[in-house]
């Protein structure tokens, strides 16, 4: 698998832990433009026109997953961003587990596993998941993204922060990274690093409300003096 195709793929299985099912698309469709022959990406796109009910399209993705096949590993995958995407938080920890038991040296896996962890509030468990996806991958920025977000939201905030900021330094792309990384900075005072950081976010997503009122609140308490 190429390195973008990952990324695509891990961005679209975020986005639908996160019910952003739009955003998924969007990575889903990048991952296939890497890699259309790739029988797992396919699938996660079904699942995910499925939910944004467009059963036609679903169908006709479902029919190229058919064609192309899908290992034991991949059929665990997707049953578990499926069962992420519906709320079935269960379900979906188990299939990473089963999926562990066959492939538990793959990085991606254990940061999907990290997410889904997270959502069930397994905040333990989440923590170990992403420390063995850096371990396993300590060059790829999604895993870092993920050890940076669950220990954001586990409030080890300066662990947090040195992981996204690991995260942006291998993928000047990584929008998500920049964004919480942007939170984390402009909550302990440093606005001109924090306000690059939503600058960044709002370049690739310019109608990101959330960016652009974090933008605001900088640029008030820097003209006000507070640097």
């Amino acid at each position: 698998m190429s390195a973008p195709h990952i990324e695509f793929y891990n961005a679209a299985i975020d986005a639908v832990q996160a019910g952003q099912m739009d955003e998924a698309l969007k990575a889903a469709e990048n991952s296939l433009t890497e890699e259309p022959n790739d029988a797992q990406s396919w699938q996660l796109y079904a699942v995910i026109l499925n939910a944004l009910g467009q059963t036609d399209r679903a169908a006709k993705a479902m029919e190229k997953v058919k064609d192309l096949g899908l290992s034991e590993i991949d059929e665990l995958l997707m049953k578990a961003a499926d069962a992420a995407g519906a709320g079935k938080i269960g379900v979906a920890i188990t299939c990473y587990e089963d999926a562990l038991e066959i492939e538990g040296d793959r990085a991606d896996i254990h940061v999907s596993y990290a997410m889904v962890l997270l959502e069930g509030k397994y905040f333990d468990d989440a923590k170990d998941a992403s420390a063995k996806a850096v371990e396993l991958a300590p060059n790829d920025a999604p895993a870092w993204y993920t050890r940076g977000r669950v220990l954001r939201l586990t409030g080890q905030q300066a662990e947090a922060l040195e992981a996204l900021t690991k995260a942006t330094e291998l993928d000047d792309n990584l929008i998500l990274a920049f964004y919480e990384r942007g939170m984390l900075l402009a909550a302990k005072g440093d606005l001109k690093p924090a306000l690059a950081c939503f600058e960044k976010v709002l370049e690739a997503h310019p109608q990101d409300s959330g960016a652009a009122e974090a933008k605001a609140n900088i640029l008030a308490k820097i003209d006000e003096g507070e640097v």
